[in-house]
Formats: C-alpha cells, sequence, structure tokens
C-alpha cells in the first residue's frame, strides 16, 4: 500500500500543509531573484542539486524565492503570469507555435520555378512590348500579364496558406486540451498546460503528463513512467523527501502529489499538428520522378531546337533565323530567349507540383470538417491508415456503455435487499460506508466531494441515499492509514483505516466479485451476524454473481476486517468477511448499435477486451451486436486469462474470431494489439485509462475520448473525440477513407493532364519552324506552341488550385463505408487509375496532335486560329474530365448532381476560358472562334464521356499491371 494521498483529511499530510503559511505570496519582480539564482533553478530538477536546496532552505525557502504559497499558490492575475513567463520562460517546447504568415507564402511562392520564370516573362514582356509598340500600348499588355501573374503567385500562397492556418488552430487546441490542476490565489482551477508557470503548485493524478520541472510537495509516493523510442518503460519512484524530482514530460502511473514547478518550457510533448507524413512523402517522390521525366524530356528538346537554330532551320515570318550572317539582332534574341523558354515551360507544366498542394487541402479540410464535429485528428497523414482499419479494440465499460451508472441490486449475504436499508443492523451500514466513502480507487477531486469516476459516483449516490453516508463524519471518525488504489491487474483496491475512538484498525477491500470472494471465508447476515462460508454457501454467492452478471450487471464486492496493531504486522493474508455485492447498470451510448451494424458492413470487426466477468461482458456484447448468439461461429467469448496462457500458435489461430475478451488486463489488450499488427491488419485502439497507453502507442490508429480519459491517454491517441460518441469513429473511417479517395481522383486528374501536356508540348515545340515573333519572349512559346503567358497562368490557376478545389473538397460518400478496407500496401496510382490515365491521355494525345498536324487543312483555319482550337480543346477536355476522375469505377452523374462548389467552379472555368478567347483575345494571344470552331472543340472534349465510360467496363481482376509504387525512407 501507498502512503495516504492528498484530497483526505485529517492524514499525515494535513500537518505538512502548515509548514509554510507564514509565507507571503508576492507579485514576483524581474529584480527579485538574480540571474544565478534563476539559472540553478532551472537546472534544479535536471542536476537534482539537493545540497543547493539545501542551503537555501529547502522547498520552504523555495516558496519564499518564487513568490509562491503552500495553501494558495501564486496570484492568478494576469500581470504576475505574465511577469513569471517573460522571467522564467513559457511552458512551450519544439517547434515555434506561430504560424506562417501570408506575406511568408507569399516569398515561398515567388521562389517557386514556374512561377518566377512567369514574373521575369512578365517583366521582359513589359519591355519588349514597349520597344515594338510603343509605351502606351506596350505598356498595357505588358502590365495585364504581370497582373495575371501575381495572382496566380497570390492564389498560390493563399492556397498553401490556409492549411498551414488549420494547423496552427488546431495545434493550439490540442495543447488546451491536455489540463492540469493548478492552485492560483487560493482556488484549484484547470489550467492547459502550456499556460503552467514557474511557482504553479500542481496536484497531479495517475495519468497526467508531468507539465513541467519541479518538486513533489508533501510525504506522498508516486511512480512515474518515462517512455523510451523503443516503446518500454522507464519507471522511477519519486517522494517528497528522499527524490523530490518530477521530470517534465513523464507519467504519472501511480498515487498522487503535488508539486512546485521549478522550470518550464524543456521536455513537454510539443502538440504541434503538421501535414507531413506518409501521403506527403508519397506525392514528393511521385512528383520528383514526374519532374525528372519532364526534365530530361526538356533538356532533349533544347538540344533539338539549338541544333535548328544554328543549322538555319528556324524561320520568323518567312526569314531564315540563324547565328551566322547578320540577321536581325533583335530577331535573334527572340529566338534564344524562346529557345530557352520552351523547353522551361515543358519541364514546368508536366511537373504535376498541384499534388503536394491538393493532398494539404484536402488534410487540412478534413481536419477542419472534423473539428466541427467534435473530432481531432492530430495525425492528419494517418488518413490511409484510417482508411484501411480492419479491427478496432476498445473497452466495455466508458466506450460502449454510458459513464453514467446506477445500482439496481445490492445482496448481503444470501440475501438481496430490496426493502429499506433501516431493517439491516447499523453496524453492518456503519462498515459499508467505511468501504464506500473512504475505500475508492481515486481520491476526491481537490474542491468537491466526490470522487471523479461515474462508477463510484453511483456508490457514492447509492450509499448517501439508501444508507444516509455523511462523509464529512467519516473523515472526522477514521484516519486514513494507508490505501492501496484500484489496480486493474489485481482487480481491487484497499484502504486501512485507524479509528480514533477506541484506536481498532479496519481493513476494507473492494473489487471484482471473485477475487473479493476468494479472499473471503466468512459473511454478513443483515442482521448483523458473521457466519462462515461453506461450499454450499459459496455455491450460492457465485449463482448470485452469475446471475447479476447475466442480465449486465456490472458486479463490485465489498469485504471488510477488524484488526488489531499486531494482527496487521504478522498476518499476511487475513481471512476477510464479505460485506456484500452490487451490482451496476450501464446503458449502452447512443447508436453504438447502429455503428457496430455499419463497421460490420465496411469490413470492420469489433473486438471488445473489457474488465467486466464473462457474463456481464457477453450481454453487453450481445446487446450491441458484437456478438451474434444465433451463430456463435461467428465470434468467440474467452478470458484474459485463457487469452494470455495460449500458445503464439493458437493465439494466431483464434485472434480473428475472438469477439470478446472479459477481465481482461492491459497487458492482454496490448498482445491482441499486438497479434492483429502480426496477421497485417490495420488496428485501431479505443482507450481512456492509463492502462490503455501501450496499446494505443503500439496500434495504428489510437483513439480517445476527451474530457473522460487520461492525460496520458490523450497524449498518445491519434484521434481524440470531445463528444465521446461512437457513431464519431464510424465517421473518422469514412472521412479517412473520403480524403485518400479524393486525392487518388485528384492525382488521377493531374497526372492526365501533366502528360498530355508533356508530349503535346514536345511535339509541337520540335516539329514547329518558326517562333511566334515576340511572344517567343513574353509568352513562354517557341514555334507553334498553343499556350502564351496569360494561357499559361490561366491553366496553372485551373490545374494547381481550381480542380483541386473541386476534386478535393468534398465530403465522403456513404458508398465509401460499404466497401472492405482498401490494402495498407496499395500503392497511390492503383490498376484501376493507371487504366483511366492511360486511356485518356492517348484521346488527349492523338486528338491535340491532329488538330496540330492537319487542323490548317480539316478546318481551313490559320496558324493562330490553330493555336487557338489546341488550346481551347485541351482545357474544355480537362473540364469534362473532372466529370470522369470524381468516379473512377462509376458513372459520375448521380454522385455530383448536389454538389454546388464543383459546378460552381467548372462553370467558373468555362466561363472565363470563353472569356480568354472572346474577349481578351489580344492579351491572351488567342484568336476569336466562331459557333463550328467552338462545337469542334466541344465536340472533340465531351468525347471523353463515353470514353471514360466504355473503359470503366474493362474487367481487371485478373490483369497484372506494374503499378508505380514510391518508396519513403
Amino acid at each position: 500500500m501507498s502512503t495516504a494521498q492528498p484530497g483526505y483529511r485529517n492524514t499525515a499530510i494535513s500537518t505538512s500543509l502548515d509548514q509554510a503559511r507564514h509565507f507571503t505570496v508576492v507579485n514576483i519582480q524581474p529584480d527579485h531573484i538574480s540571474e544565478t539564482n534563476r539559472a540553478r533553478i532551472a537546472k534544479l530538477v535536471d542536476m537534482k542539486d539537493r545540497k543547493w536546496l539545501r542551503e537555501h532552505g529547502g522547498i520552504n525557502g523555495l516558496y519564499s524565492t518564487l513568490g509562491t504559497h503552500v495553501d494558495h499558490g501564486v496570484h492568478g492575475n494576469k500581470s504576475n503570469l505574465t511577469i513569471r513567463r517573460r522571467i522564467f520562460g513559457s511552458n512551450m517546447y519544439g517547434e515555434n507555435q506561430h504560424a506562417k504568415n501570408f506575406y511568408h507564402h507569399m516569398l515561398e511562392a515567388l521562389k517557386d520555378p514556374m512561377n518566377l520564370i512567369l514574373l521575369v516573362c512578365a517583366i521582359l514582356s513589359i519591355i519588349f512590348h514597349i520597344s515594338k509598340h510603343g509605351a502606351e500600348r506596350g505598356w498595357l499588355q505588358g502590365a495585364t500579364k504581370l497582373a495575371a501573374t501575381l495572382v496566380v503567385i497570390t492564389v498560390s500562397a493563399g492556397s498553401n496558406f490556409w492549411p498551414g492556418k488549420i494547423c496552427h488552430n488546431l495545434s493550439e487546441f490540442s495543447s488546451k486540451i491536455h489540463q492540469v490542476d493548478v492552485l492560483r490565489s487560493g482556488q484549484w482551477q484547470r489550467v492547459p498546460i502550456p499556460e503552467i508557470v514557474v511557482g504553479d503548485i500542481v496536484f497531479l493524478i495517475p495519468g497526467d503528463q508531468v507539465p513541467a520541472d519541479g518538486l513533489c510537495l508533501d510525504n506522498t509516493t508516486i511512480q512515474v513512467d518515462k517512455f523510451k523510442t523503443d516503446g518500454q518503460t522507464e519507471r522511477t519512484v519519486v517522494d517528497g523527501s528522499d527524490n523530490p524530482f518530477l521530470v517534465s514530460g513523464t507519467n504519472v502511473v501511480h498515487g498522487y502529489a503535488r508539486m512546485l514547478v521549478t522550470a518550464v518550457g524543456k521536455n513537454f510533448k510539443s502538440q504541434t499538428i503538421n501535414l507531413d507524413g506518409e501521403v506527403i512523402y508519397q506525392f514528393e517522390n511521385l512528383t520528383s520522378i514526374i519532374g525528372k521525366a519532364g526534365d530530361l524530356v526538356a533538356f532533349i528538346i533544347f538540344l533539338v531546337l539549338l541544333v535548328r537554330l544554328f543549322a538555319g532551320n528556324i524561320y520568323n515570318e518567312g526569314t531564315q533565323l540563324a547565328v551566322v550572317g547578320e540577321p536581325n539582332f533583335l530577331d535573334i534574341l527572340i529566338a534564344m530567349v524562346g529557345i530557352l523558354a520552351a523547353p522551361a515551360m515543358i519541364a514546368i507544366t508536366s511537373t504535376p507540383k498541384g499534388l503536394l498542394l491538393a493532398a494539404k487541402i484536402a488534410l487540412a479540410y478534413s481536419m477542419k470538417k472534423m473539428k466541427n464535429a467534435d473530432v481531432l485528428l492530430r495525425k492528419p497523414s494517418l488518413c490511409h491508415a484510417i482508411g484501411s482499419v480492419t479491427n478496432i479494440c476498445t473497452n466495455g465499460t466508458g466506450s460502449l456503455t454510458m459513464d453514467s451508472k446506477e445500482v439496481t441490486r445490492f445482496c448481503l449475504g444470501l440475501s438481496s435487499i430490496e426493502e429499506p436499508f433501516s431493517m439491516v443492523s447499523q453496524n453492518v451500514q456503519e462498515l459499508l460506508c467505511q468501504g464506500i466513502g473512504l475505500n475508492i480507487s481515486h481520491p476526491p477531486s481537490r474542491y468537491l466531494s466526490e470522487p471523479p469516476l461515474k462508477t463510484e459516483k453511483a456508490i457514492f449516490d447509492w450509499a448517501i441515499q439508501e444508507l444516509r453516508m455523511d462523509v464529512e463524519a467519516l473523515h472526522q471518525r477514521y484516519q486514513i492509514v494507508e490505501i492501496e488504489y484500484f489496480d486493474p491487474e489485481k482487480k481491487q483496491s484497499g484502504v486501512l483505516i485507524r479509528k480514533y475512538d477506541d484506536e481498532t484498525f479496519h481493513l476494507h477491500r473492494k473489487g471484482a466479485p471473485e477475487v473479493i470472494l476468494s479472499m473471503c471465508s466468512q459473511y454478513y447476515a443483515s442482521t448483523g451476524l458473521v457466519k462462515s462460508i461453506n461450499e454450499y454457501e459459496k455455491v450460492l454467492l457465485e449463482k448470485t454473481i452469475e446471475g447479476m452478471a447475466r442480465d449486465g450487471l456490472r458486479c463490485i464486492a465489498f469485504a471488510h476486517k477488524q484488526t488489531s496493531m499486531k494482527e496487521l504486522f504478522t498476518s499476511c493474508q487475513p481471512q476477510l468477511i464479505l460485506l456484500g455485492i452490487m451490482g451496476l447498470r450501464s446503458s449502452l451510448r447512443p447508436g453504438v448499435t447502429k455503428a457496430v451494424n455499419d463497421c460490420l458492413r465496411a469490413g470492420v470487426n469489433l473486438k471488445m477486451i473489457t474488465g467486466d466477468s464473462m457474463l456481464t461482458a457477453k450481454a453487453v456484447a450481445t446487446e450491441c451486436g458484437i456478438l451474434d448468439i444465433d451463430n456463435p461461429q461467428n465470434g468467440e467469448i474467452i478470458e484474459g486469462s485463457d487469452f494470455r496462457n495460449y500458445t503464439p500458435e493458437e493465439r494466431m489461430e483464434k485472434v480473428d474470431n475472438i469477439r470478446v475478451i472479459a477481465r481482461a488486463t492491459p497487458s492482454e489488450k496490448l498482445l491482441m494489439v499486438q497479434c492483429l499488427k502480426e496477421k497485417n491488419h490495420v488496428v485501431a485502439v479505443i482507450g481512456r485509462g492509463i492502462g490503455d497507453v501501450h496499446a494505443l502507442r503500439e496500434a495504428n490508429i489510437g483513439i480517445c475520448f476527451s474530457m473522460k480519459s487520461a492525460d496520458i491517454a490523450r497524449a498518445y491517441s491519434d484521434i481524440v473525440i470531445q463528444n465521446e460518441e461512437i457513431p464519431s469513429v464510424v465517421n473518422i473511417m469514412k472521412w479517412g477513407r473520403g480524403i485518400y479517395d479524393n486525392i487518388q481522383i485528384y492525382t488521377q486528374f493531374l497526372l492526365t493532364a501533366s502528360f498530355v501536356a508533356l508530349i503535346v508540348d514536345s511535339m509541337i515545340a520540335v516539329t514547329a519552324r518558326e517562333p511566334n515573333g515576340v511572344d517567343a519572349v513574353t509568352l513562354i512559346l517557341t514555334g507553334e506552341s498553343p499556350y502564351a503567358l496569360l494561357q499559361l497562368t490561366w491553366l496553372k490557376l485551373i490545374m494547381g488550385t481550381l480542380a483541386a478545389l473541386a476534386l478535393i473538397v468534398y465530403e465522403a460518400p456513404e458508398e465509401l463505408m460499404q466497401k472492405p478496407p482498401r490494402e495498407r500496401n496499395e500503392p497511390l496510382i492503383n490498376h484501376i487509375m493507371w487504366r483511366n490515365i492511360i486511356a485518356q491521355t492517348l484521346y488527349q494525345i492523338a486528338t491535340l496532335l491532329a488538330i496540330h498536324f492537319k487542323g490548317k487543312s480539316m478546318f481551313d483555319v490559320n496558324n493562330k486560329v490553330k493555336r487557338t482550337m489546341i488550346y481551347n480543346t485541351y482545357v474544355l477536355c480537362q473540364v469534362f474530365n473532372m466529370f470522369n476522375t470524381r468516379s473512377l469505377e462509376k458513372s459520375f452523374f448521380k454522385e455530383i448532381q448536389k454538389k454546388k462548389l464543383f459546378w460552381g467552379i467548372t462553370s467558373t472555368i468555362v466561363a472565363f476560358q470563353a472569356l480568354m478567347v472572346e474577349v481578351l483575345e489580344s492579351y491572351a494571344d488567342t484568336a476569336r472562334l466562331d459557333m463550328g470552331q467552338w462545337s469542334i472543340c466541344i465536340a472533340i472534349a465531351a468525347l471523353s464521356w463515353p470514353i471514360g465510360r466504355l473503359v470503366k467496363c474493362i474487367p481487371f481482376s485478373n490483369v497484372k499491371w506494374q503499378t508505380l509504387k514510391t518508396k519513403i525512407d
């Protein structure tokens, strides 16, 4: 047993609380503490400097030095806290918590090679247009193109700024989830860990993360764990005398204590949320691979054009251009810059840099939507894992069932007490009050007189109502000598108390009925008589427990033993007297049954791992649908000890069919997760207590409920559900599947557009004979390439931002939860995507090159109209392809008919494209098209619909494709 803890009256701790009452709380000033002392205090815990601490008056001396008070803490006013943060620093560690502002992203956008080339060419456009057309006309055209370039850069910066802003806001919120009890101005209050200051007095309970370096106060003993990088823990015993040093970032696993904060901002686990991770790395690798291919093609084209220039095979308005002879200097300069610009444009347009931005937008949008649904996703990069979850391991009580409980049955001995307790012996009632009011699994709140756990609150309420229990009177009549808090491994708690009147000692135990019953040799009858438990009566008691459990009640047994000081130290295992057996009912959480059915329909198995008895667990699991009593082959229920005692081979054979583990300890939950992962399952764990931490860390996805979970469980969870509703878990999986699905859709769209641009631009560049006059400089073109500067900025806006918003900002459809989980090792670009990409790419390349080579004769148009038709057809092809890619495997009409954002963006693209061609032709270097030419462009683009539909009918079950797999170092 551990020493009595804070929160109880009339204990040995109460004496130590008075030792520093004469110290006065002051508003600490910068000149109050010397620089030397500040440095020594900051390093006090790191150095474990007991000598310096003794020389400066021990902990009492620190109270005075830090301007704090043992019973009142520091002043809680804003000015005092601000001064303390200025002197000692704030309690943040790691990355800068300030979000990067918009101007930072503007500078980052300017560093993008494509944006730089666009900007340089826009400036050159002004210069060349002024030199050729005069200041007035030349300035207007150049300024228009410069403005268009700046708009693209601004939109690009805003697109990057928005996800970062969302991550910053969620990081701040995530940090505030972790709170501890702090004494300020004489009042206990809940404070987020980042707001802790030096001098604060903090109350720590099991499951708390030590928020800062500090010293353990009072004569208490606690145990803290430090998680190492290998997943193991290093346990340390801390007490208020020999080893009072508490290190920031460690986790309290046993005991309760107050601590004095001496240093902040050192090892507290950063709650920064960022968009790095597996998906982003895949896109970086994919972008790099395609970019290198584009660079290679661009370099080859550059060599071809350079040879043609020196060979005199490039013409401008019928005049041969070559380096030899005496050609016009401006023409040569235009040709040279054009030759450099064409490969650069090809390299840039063929690199799908929009993939990274689209992935970040998808993750940020989904995080914001889930936050609005009271779900905090700490690791957005886990979207692939979330969508691939095949098994969910969860507790029973508090996860599937409500925290609130009600005592519905109480058995005293062999009798069920259904009549008023006035008929029960006063002595028995008094003993029950002792066992309920003083033997609690956790101490009462620092500012309330009732226990924080819902189970014990229900027992407290029952005792107050039925037994007229007076908690204040109990603390006045009895002293808590030792207390053993609830241990999930032993499934019991205990307390040793001393009665002030007669100096007698009373030992109380409470816990699982089978555990407590095994310690009892006698039981109390309602008359107060003590009777022996023989074999027959033991069977009756076991049947009583079994009946309660079969009705879905959680059973708790109470036992007592009066002892003397001599017996206390000589008896190894005193035989206890059974006080009673209590049954508590907890209803299922709303929506649990539907959530379980939704998971099963989505190919996700739920496994309930609970500390309840076999019968209670079976009743709860059957009620919520985890177990099917009509088909026992589809699910098995076992006890934790059986699961632990299986051989490794037996566990691996049985683990898939096990649905419920009863009387489980944290080690069995961890073992279950390890077995499932070994069988290549993707496992999510729903945990809430300190015993779930190892399973949360081991799982692919750790999930906890915010308000009722231990701080350490929240710290090691990837997802925090604030509303504590099980259906939120289904929504998380749906969103995870939707995120990845949307990213794949946009990837297919952008790769198609990039491949088409790479091939078509390359062919046009190497087959052209003339650069496009002055536009070879200003429009980043050579020959008959269809894209001018304004056109290129518009294409960048379409591909990098507008299409991403249309295809990415998309709520996950319900149909996703009617499919099995995707394979975890499934490549980013799967077989179906390659099928669709190849089909659309071949079609677009064929039609665009046909217009390039045969457009003049086929449509009886000049060169500029032909280039405009190529450009217009390419843009419209991408618009129609947005419809095709919105659904990878089926028709898109049903899915998108209610999506206003999608329709709004596609309508905007079409409208502005018409404006570019028909109104801004002088600025965009386009030619106006007549109705027949528009009809040809639209018809060519629209043909992608039936082609896409036809391609989706191609079966892929037996086709083996070489998929593009990206590797992460």
